[in-house]
């Protein structure tokens, strides 16, 4: 649900799905002159699919 409630936005260009444990992890690779980490957690919460972001800079 996560990975679908990002694809398509503006200054995202890929997302991928991955499982830890009965967790969906979803990795996104976007361009933050774009997009922000507070609009893609605002559209996370909204589709009921946001948990917490973890950050890996």
């Amino acid at each position: 649900m996560g990975k679908e409630a990002l694809e398509g936005r503006n200054g995202i260009s890929r997302v991928t799905k991955g499982w830890k444990g009965m967790r969906e992890i979803n990795t996104v690779y976007y361009d933050p002159s774009e997009i922000t980490i507070e609009e893609m957690e605002k559209a996370l919460k909204k589709a009921g699919t946001y948990k917490e972001t973890i950050n890996n800079e």
